[in-house]
């Protein structure tokens, strides 16, 4: 096994200067740091990463804590986040089932106590108030999908509600007037924003929000199929449905045809996401976009710059949403439904 001693050796340097290359812990010449690595590349050596913790305080892990995996939107979100970190030298600690706030600070705790140098949180259901108090005991903590204005530098976010807006304001466009929603779950921010562009979009364009035309759905493809059957025995006085998800969507394509009404001739159907499968859907399904990648990327780069100690007050800009056009959508039949 190399030790630091023939680094040293090789490099013509001391062992401390050797230290301070590999634990970047004091100013070194670039030509004597470019010397201590070329040492370091000729003979094998490995920095042993536990040692290096005990110099630096810092372990260069840094965790993910999220509901689960089975989302759609997670798996695109995490090799963004993976490959963002890796290449500074990062390394991505993943916990799953997360879903009380209780589990969520248990976790929390215990990627601390494996000192995680920042954690990148889903907080799905904790409060703001928990937040901010977590925030004061915990590593930099960067908030995904969720903003609180006392962290308003550590949240990532995409407009929802402009992207609720898009959906609105292009079914209007074409003729519909009396368009369903099947919201996400309202203990969850993203399903209440959503929902709220939607409602508001409809009374800027003049048109009357009922609320039997608004179901409650879970974010899952079985909450889009129970949802939307709801909807068909409360009323056929509608002509497009807005599910609040991609997962929403695709139960609701299935429920329609099981109830022989066919997309988009008889009912239009609208997504959110733009999950990898809409466009491979029949017919293929109009969604709203979410820059996943760009998000992974900012919410990676936010907690690197938490742990180089850099302070943010002010919130980054919202990511914008995108309205994707495709085949589920069409005129209603009779333009005159009010």
């Amino acid at each position: 096994m190399i030790t630091i001693k023939e680094v040293s050796d090789r490099a013509k340097v001391s062992i401390s200067t050797v230290s301070r290359v590999i634990n970047n812990t004091a100013p070194v010449k670039e030509s004597t740091r470019k010397r201590v690595f070329k040492a370091m590349k000729d003979l094998g050596y490995r920095p042993n990463s536990f040692a290096q913790g005990l110099v630096t305080n810092r372990s260069n892990n840094i965790g993910l804590v999220v509901t689960d995996l089975l989302g759609v939107f997670f798996g695109p979100l995490i090799s963004s986040l993976e490959r963002a970190l890796r290449e500074s030298g990062y390394n991505l600690i993943i916990s799953v089932e997360n879903y009380s706030s209780d589990e969520i600070k248990e976790t929390i705790d215990m990627l601390a106590g494996r000192r995680c140098d920042a954690i990148i949180l889903f907080p799905y259901c904790l409060t703001d108030e928990e937040l901010i108090a977590l925030k004061e005991k915990s590593p930099p903590l960067v908030l995904l999908n969720r903003y609180v204005p006392e962290l308003a530098g550590e949240c990532v976010i995409v407009d929802n509600e402009q992207g609720s807006h898009l959906v609105v304001e292009y079914l209007a466009s074409i003729g519909h007037r009396r368009i369903a929603c099947i919201s996400g779950p309202l203990g969850n921010e993203e399903g209440r924003a959503r929902l709220s562009g939607y409602r508001r979009s409809l009374e800027n364009l003049g048109m009357r929000y009922d609320k039997d035309l608004v179901v409650e759905g879970d974010f899952t493809v079985e909450g889009g199929y129970v949802a939307t059957q709801r909807l068909l025995k409360r009323s056929r006085d509608f002509t497009a449905i807005f599910a609040c998800n991609d997962q929403m969507a695709a139960g609701a394509m299935k429920a329609l045809r099981e109830a022989k009404l066919s997309v988009p001739e008889e009912i239009s159907l609208v997504g959110f996401d733009d999950v990898e499968y809409a466009s491979l859907l029949y017919p293929a399904l109009t969604t709203v976009r979410q820059p996943v990648n760009a998000m992974g990327k900012r919410a990676a780069a936010l907690a690197i710059q938490s742990i180089q100690g850099e302070r943010r007050t002010q919130p980054a800009p919202m990511f914008e949403p995108e309205l994707v056009l495709r085949d589920s959508v069409a005129p209603p039949k009779n333009t005159s439904a009010t």
